[in-house]
């Protein structure tokens, strides 16, 4: 046996526990700097998180692909995982760094320095964040890693139990004070998180705000005609989403129209089945795909939402201001498009908001003007054809979601939804800018890392009972969910392994604008069986069996699953 391998017949020589202290030192003096760092963040509305800010940017360099894999395996836990990685890594930074200070002291102290550095200059940037504000966590994280590490390495200086060995062991009584005081910073670090957490000042900042917000009260339809409820054609909207950008209006000509109405669902709209996904997805359950690692925090008080650009009379609008023009409701289904074929990154729910055409016409959007660009507070940007809220459809600046003010995970104080296209080129959250420029001289956020610049949703459907695995024998639902936004689904068929194309039952529709239910018995028998979905929307077209990845553009193919039945 090799005798340097390590085992209970074979201790450790004792320069390998004296190394082990020392980077286990680091370790600690690292955890509590970050840990001090990130709770005095938490105080001030504009002192953004150092591990965030370097977390922002390391999303905003990673490559298309390594992002792409991260929400296939992390799905929206994704943030978690990137933010727990980079407190690892710089722990292990901080480890090192301790094994270094055994014999050049100074070059730990530069480290620790260069990251507090490093923490202040990218919080900087942050566009919520002040630049007084920034320096006090960054000060404390470089201050605090480097007296916490000072102490601990006095802790360990002690008499060398082997004079040969060139780097001497540590005394018990030394190893065990040190072990006590790292254990102590330990705890003291966690109540810093914990401390941290409950105090939050962005989050809390943004919550108190939100509370005080009383939604404007829109005013029912008295008829389900156009009067309060807008209306579309459907081969109108699609015609018009296939053509090059364009700011003029687009003329409906066709007889057939399909009334969006902002009524409440009635149970013939809802499929009564057991497992199938709700008509309206809950606010606490809604999907949340973004590039934000800490959801911005907006001063209510001086936010506002300005319309720019390409246009004849720019103009901005306070939140007061903007609750104050009339407002509409209307169910909308959006999703994201990483949705892998069968998957949960979508919802439906009722947004309350102001109609952005008529926010764009007050603006006096010119000509040229044919990309509508959203900005975020944090920066992120999306952009779609300017003929997109033309075109008949569904397109609002919202404040309100399932009857209450935005959550603040979704986007308050306000945000663009725009039916029929994916979120990443129109649903910008924490809206703080809507900018006109010509199509070809803005790609947003997501366009240079190898998305498609425009984005209509797909025709798609799910299954969402029964859910892979054993099911009984005999008749019992199979059930699921279809969208079309914009365009409305006219049918749904299941499938059984060869067997023939089973139309479903379809409730009524509630909206063109969102995802149906659908549900069809089927008589199980013993063994195993394949069931595979597929929809068709108002236009004809019926969602192909061709199986492609969300890149670029949005996944395709059916959605199947494999039961056992027993």
């Amino acid at each position: 046996m090799d005798q340097d391998v390590i085992s209970s017949d074979n201790p450790p020589p004792s320069g390998w526990r004296s190394t082990r202290d020392y980077f286990l030192a680091g370790l600690v003096a690292t955890g509590f700097a970050v840990a001090l760092s990130e709770m005095l963040a938490s105080f001030f509305v504009s002192a953004p998180s150092l591990v965030l800010t370097i977390g922002q940017r390391f999303i905003d360099i990673t490559p298309a692909a390594l992002k792409d894999w991260a929400i296939a395996v992390f799905g929206t836990n994704d943030k978690a995982v990137l933010i727990g990685g980079i407190a690892v890594v710089t722990i292990i930074i901080g480890g090192l760094l301790g094994v270094v200070a055994r014999k050049r002291m100074q070059v730990a102290m530069i480290g620790f320095v260069a990251f507090g550095v490093l923490g202040y200059a990218l919080g900087i940037t942050d566009p919520l964040a002040t630049a007084a504000a920034t320096l006090i966590p960054a000060i404390a994280a470089a201050g605090s890693g480097i007296a916490v590490l000072v102490f601990l390495l006095r802790l360990l200086q002690g008499p060398a139990t082997d004079a040969a060995d060139p780097i001497p062991a540590v005394s018990p009584d030394a190893r065990r004070a040190f072990m006590t005081a790292s254990g102590a910073a330990v705890v003291l670090a966690i109540g810093q998180v914990v401390v941290g957490r409950l105090a939050s000042g962005r989050t809390q900042a943004a919550v108190a705000a939100r509370e005080q917000v009383t939604l404007p009260t829109v005013a029912p339809s008295p008829s389900t005609t156009a009067a309060t409820a807008s209306t579309t054609t459907v081969a109108a909207t699609t015609a018009a989403a296939e053509e090059a950008p364009v700011t003029e209006a687009t003329t409906t000509t066709q007889a057939t129209e399909v009334v969006r109405t902002v009524a409440d669902p009635t149970p013939a709209q809802i499929a009564q089945v057991d497992g199938v996904s709700e008509l309206i997805t809950p606010n606490d359950t809604f999907y949340r795909i973004d590039t934000a690692l800490s959801i911005p925090s907006v001063d209510l008080d001086n936010w506002e939402v300005s319309f720019t650009g390409l246009v004849d009379s720019p103009f901005s609008l306070t939140y007061d201001e903007l609750v104050e023009l009339p407002m509409v409701e209307r169910y909308i289904t959006i999703c994201c498009v990483s949705n892998s074929v069968g998957g949960d990154l979508i919802g439906n729910a009722k947004w309350l908001g102001v109609p952005l055409k008529d926010l764009v016409e007050r603006a006096g959007v010119q000509p040229e003007g044919t990309q509508l660009i959203g900005r975020s507070v944090d920066r992120f940007t999306v952009g779609f054809p300017t003929a997109s809220v033309f075109d008949g459809r569904e397109a609002l600046l919202a404040i309100g979601m399932n009857g209450e003010p935005l959550p603040v995970r979704h986007g308050f104080p306000a945000r663009l939804v725009v039916s029929g296209l994916y979120g990443y080129v129109s649903a910008t959250k924490w809206l703080s800018e809507v900018e006109f420029a010509r199509w070809d001289d803005f790609d947003a956020y997501w366009i240079p890392r190898g998305w498609a610049k425009e984005a209509p949703i797909k025709t798609q459907s799910r299954i969402d009972t029964p859910r892979p695995g054993t099911v009984d024998t005999g008749t019992r639902a199979i059930a699921g969910v279809a969208w079309a936004q914009n365009r409305g689904v006219d049918r749904v068929e299941v499938r059984v392994d060869d067997g023939p194309w089973m139309e479903a039952t379809l409730p009524e529709e509630l909206a063109i604008d969102t995802w149906r239910q659908w549900h069809v018995e089927y008589d199980f028998t013993p063994g195993a069986h394949t069931i595979a979905v597929r929809a068709t929307d108002r236009t004809g077209t019926t969602q192909t069996s061709e199986i492609v990845p969300p890149r670029p553009d949005g996944a395709t193919g059916y959605h199947t699953v494999q039961v056992v039945a027993v």
